[in-house]
């Protein structure tokens, strides 16, 4: 029988616990609005994950490119050789001798798991499985991985995310040394390519460190705080890598690079590089003549300005009133519910994982803080309803006054049912109120 639906329904876990414990051979298709994935199974072990957007392949020759580990003309040449022979492209790499085989290993490896994990983060979309007999995989270079071993570093994932999230908000995030150790200028004394579990030698500057007065005997260094990792994380914080870039370097995995370097933000070793917005770039560009033609139009409509003050009162083209007659406003508010319903729900399940329990009321999250106070209120200056009970919560708002009468308007709700942990979290507060 086919394994199908959707991940609301069977979560992530439950669907590679199931692969795993019936041994099964096929392939996983998981899809959602943004991307989909597949991921290669061989009795239970995953021995692949490709996504619809770049394959794993893709993926290796880019990073390797952007770590050093190879040059854009390597890359280059050994895509027209597999163009030419149709064989796999860590396979060419690795007959051309631009690569190892263990780099190649290891660089498929974390790829792959990186395109796994990054499934975990998914809060909807569909799942379908299809055995297969016949799995064409790279059998000499792939090490295939336990279930439970994805399985084991998923939830972690699941419970850390939401903190992390807080310091980074994604990989494109650039981010820099803070001024107040601006002046720790931490290199790696040996440039070669990095594996996690090797030590790292951190030297200073030398002329930096000559022009500094000696320290103190018995004083220790703000690095001596730091962990080899986060030493070696610091390293590569220059305030032109975005996280994606540092995560290349080091190697480590999108999870453990995002949480290092949110540890560092948390400690105020870095920060993010906070860019400016696309009007305040146009505005630095500007020529003087511009400046002085911009001027002139901006006199011009003071004057139109003033002149339709006046016609206020009998003109049917003002904004509200536009607006009020609009069926796009009301478009733009049901819209509006509906991400702050989504805020809602993410506050409730941040607050969920500082806290061990679900909170009483809404009011509660935005003292947290979790969410902002304006998102109690729905686009209609009402407060949303918020009921808890053993099977889950829902948040809703109410019906509009002026709704269908058939009930056809929207209605916007957001039902949560609790999983198995949530409920055994919930039942005993519950308990202690019977009598």
């Amino acid at each position: 029988m086919a394994l199908s639906g959707t991940i609301s329904d069977f979560g992530l876990g439950d669907i590679f616990q199931l692969i795993g414990i019936q041994r099964k051979t096929g392939e996983l298709r998981l899809r959602n609005d943004d991307d989909t994935v597949t991921v290669q199974f061989m009795e239970g072990q995953v021995v692949g994950a490709d996504t619809k957007s770049q394959s794993v392949e893709d993926l290796l020759g880019a990073v390797l490119v952007r770590t050093g580990r190879i040059t854009d003309d390597q890359l280059k040449k050994a895509l027209s050789l597999q163009r030419k022979t149709l064989q796999r492209l860590g396979h060419i790499l690795v007959k051309q001798r631009f690569i190892n085989e263990e780099e190649l290993v290891e660089a498929l490896r974390v790829q792959s798991l990186q395109i796994v994990y990054r499934l975990f983060r998914w809060r909807s979309g569909q799942y379908e499985f299809a055995a297969s007999e016949n799995l064409d995989y790279d059998q000499k270079h792939f090490v295939p991985i336990s279930a439970e071993t994805i399985l084991m570093e998923g939830a972690r994932m699941i419970d850390e995310w939401p903190l992390i999230e807080r310091r980074i908000r994604s990989d494109s995030v650039v981010l820099r040394r803070t001024e107040k150790y601006a002046d720790l200028e931490v290199t790696l004394a040996d440039e070669a390519p990095l594996d996690v579990g090797e030590e790292f030698d951190f030297v200073f500057d030398q002329q930096a460190a000559d022009e500094k007065p000696a320290q103190p005997e018995g004083e220790s260094s703000p690095l001596d705080d730091l962990s080899s990792e986060e030493r070696l994380m610091l390293s590569f914080v220059d305030g032109q890598r975005s996280v994606i870039q540092i995560n290349d370097c080091v190697n480590m995995g999108e999870f453990d690079t995002s949480r290092i370097l949110a540890d560092l933000v948390t400690k105020h070793w870095i920060e993010e590089i906070k860019r400016p917005n696309a009007g305040e770039v146009a505005r630095g560009k500007r020529q003087l003549p511009e400046r002085a033609f911009h001027g002139i139009a901006a006199v011009v409509l003071c004057a139109l300005a003033l002149l339709s003050i006046q016609t206020l009162p009998t003109n049917r083209w003002t904004p509200w009133q536009q607006g009020l007659a609009d069926p796009a406003t009301e478009t733009l508010q049901h819209l509006v519910c509906q991400q702050r319903l989504e805020r809602l729900e993410a506050g409730i399940q941040t607050y969920y994982l500082d806290h061990g329990a679900f909170p009483d009321a809404l009011q509660t999250l935005a003292i947290g803080p979790y969410i902002l106070a304006a998102d109690l209120i729905d686009p209609w200056n009402r407060p949303f309803h918020y009921e808890i009970s053993s099977g889950g919560y829902r948040i809703a708002a109410e019906p509009l006054a002026g709704g269908d009468e058939d009930g056809s308007a929207p209605s916007h709700d957001l039902l949560h049912r609790f999983t198995a942990v949530e409920r055994m979290m919930h039942l005993p507060a519950e308990s202690a109120e019977q009598p």
